[in-house]
């Protein structure tokens, strides 16, 4: 099993990392991949990433998953970009875990058409027929898992981790890293 992490430039840092660091300690291979063909990848704070691949480069029947972190890359680039839509559809449509946080479930919207989410605050507007939650962290349903924003990484990886691998590889992720519920 193996997912894709979807970068733009402007992602948000603790979405992004935080959440690739955590999957990745839970044993899940993770692939950041970028939707431009640039040599690095800028966070929302400035970090340069090399992203471990490109979109243009792979084959999305290699993957399992998808994860897509908020910040200012989903209304720079996300929102517009037709790669960004085609791989989200692509993985709905073969009912893959579609899994965003902050901003980036307002990329979902054909989706969660009276379907419950959590977005970032402001955010929902971009889901104009979703049942927007506004006082939950994390909201998991059928194949997609929408967070709140990068306060809520670890409980987005954490259902992300129970998702893929079981309740008991989700706590013990926690646990890990001396996280409590």
């Amino acid at each position: 099993m193996k997912g894709i992490l979807l970068l733009s430039n402007y992602f948000e840092d603790i979405e992004g990392l935080g959440t690739l660091d955590l999957l990745r300690r839970a044993k899940l291979n993770v692939d950041t991949v970028s939707i431009d063909d640039e040599p690095y990848v800028t966070t929302q704070y400035n970090v340069k990433i090399v992203p471990d691949r490109y979109l243009k480069d792979i084959d999305l029947n290699e993957y399992s998953f998808l994860i897509v972190p908020g910040g200012r890359a989903v209304s720079f680039t996300h929102i517009k970009s037709e790669k960004t839509k085609k791989v989200i559809k692509h993985f709905y449509q073969k009912q893959a875990l579609v899994a965003a946080i902050c901003a980036a479930p307002g990329l979902l919207s054909d989706y969660l058409e009276g379907v419950d989410f959590t977005c970032f605050p402001s955010c929902e507007t971009m889901v104009p027929k979703g049942n927007y939650l506004p006082n939950e962290k994390v909201v998991v349903r059928d194949n997609l898992i929408t967070s709140k924003a990068c306060g809520t990484t670890f409980e987005f990886a954490y259902e992300i981790v129970k998702y893929l691998k079981g309740e008991e590889q989700a706590k013990d992720l926690l646990k890990s890293v001396y996280y409590e519920r």
